[in-house]
């Protein structure tokens, strides 16, 4: 027996099982060594592309294909581990009628339709020892596509989630001038429009929740802007500032409703940053206050303004950050 060989094939069976565990079950804002470099390259490869020719939609097609190559290095590495395993051996693998050992590809065939198939073929395991390998590999393949269909579907219904949450904050307005314009009624913010800001709060922290637990979530990018989560976040962001610092204090809505959704989004941005994102170097835009004129809605001096935009620098930087990360310039696609 080739024990140097059977080793190295353990060592990718345990890599392929634990880097699938860890990303799918661990929870704990980390992923799989392999998986983790996979995704993350794959997806600066479609940034990049999508940076040399904007507007192309390829970017909307990365997290399908991040997804997709996600679970064949998963499979790969499995079959190889296996292989190398039932390599080790010259009669490891034998003919069903023949008894001769199999060759090289004979083997890659068994090994293939044992952990993926859990049937028998033309070649069973030639010793005690492949037998209750051939065992363990239909049991490992068993749990490895489980594993993979559960992940999937979990993974899924993450991407519904936060592409819902960018249209439900986008059903208030296109942009943050419209979001507080669509709550002013002439003398005051209506009870609706709080309660719409209040039921924003929960959606939102389980967004990025999700992103944690699932980092492949955030290479689902959206190009239609009404669903693109970093543009929702930025638009709800410039909302708030223009409801907590430029709008005057007597007509400003019910800070229950503002406070929690102002922290809530600062959360998201600080759970993100760092895992997938950083500060951009240049502040995001603030909203003009002319914005809130033209609603009708009294405003504080611009100097007030500006000296309450100056102190969300850092947080204006992370916006910009997010959206920057998500292939949008100033909350349009990169072009």
């Amino acid at each position: 027996m080739n024990v140097p060989l059977a080793l190295l094939g353990c060592l990718l069976l345990l890599l392929a099982l634990a880097d699938a565990s860890i990303t799918a079950l661990s929870m704990v804002r980390v992923t799989g060594p392999v998986t983790g470099w996979v995704t993350r390259g794959v997806w600066r490869l479609f940034l990049a592309a999508h940076t040399r020719k904007p507007g192309g939609g390829l970017l909307q097609w990365s997290g399908t294909v991040t997804l997709l190559i996600t679970f064949l290095t998963w499979t790969l590495l499995l079959w190889a581990g296996w292989l190398l395993f039932f390599a080790s051996h010259e009669r490891a693998v034998v003919g069903s009628l023949t008894s001769a050992p199999a060759d090289g590809w004979s083997r890659v065939y068994f090994t293939g339709y044992t952990v993926f198939t859990l049937g028998t073929g033309d070649y069973v395991p030639g010793t005690a020892r492949a037998q209750v390998a051939t065992a363990v590999a239909a049991l490992s393949g068993l749990f490895l596509v489980t594993l993979s269909l559960t992940y999937l579907v979990q993974v899924i219904q993450a991407v519904v989630h936060k592409r819902s949450v960018a249209a439900q904050v986008h059903a208030l307005g296109p942009d943050a001038g419209r979001i507080v314009a669509g709550g002013w009624t002439g003398d005051g913010f209506s009870s609706m429009f709080n309660q719409h800001l209040v039921s924003l709060t929960e959606p939102l922290l389980r967004m990025g929740e999700q992103h944690l637990a699932f980092p492949i979530v955030h290479y689902f990018h959206s190009n239609v802007r009404g669903k693109a989560p970093a543009c929702a976040v930025a638009d709800l962001d410039d909302a708030l500032l223009l409801l907590r610092s430029g709008t005057d204090p007597r007509a400003r809505p019910d800070p229950a409703a503002t406070g929690p959704l102002w922290a809530a989004l600062g959360q998201v941005l600080d759970n993100l940053q760092g895992r997938f994102f950083s500060r951009a170097e240049e502040e995001r835009p603030a909203p003009a206050l002319s914005a809130l004129r033209e609603a009708g809605v009294p405003a504080v001096d611009e100097e007030r303004y500006a000296a309450q935009v100056r102190e969300q620098a850092r947080r204006r930087r992370a916006v910009q950050g997010f959206l920057y990360s998500d292939g949008w310039r100033d909350g349009r696609p990169d072009s």
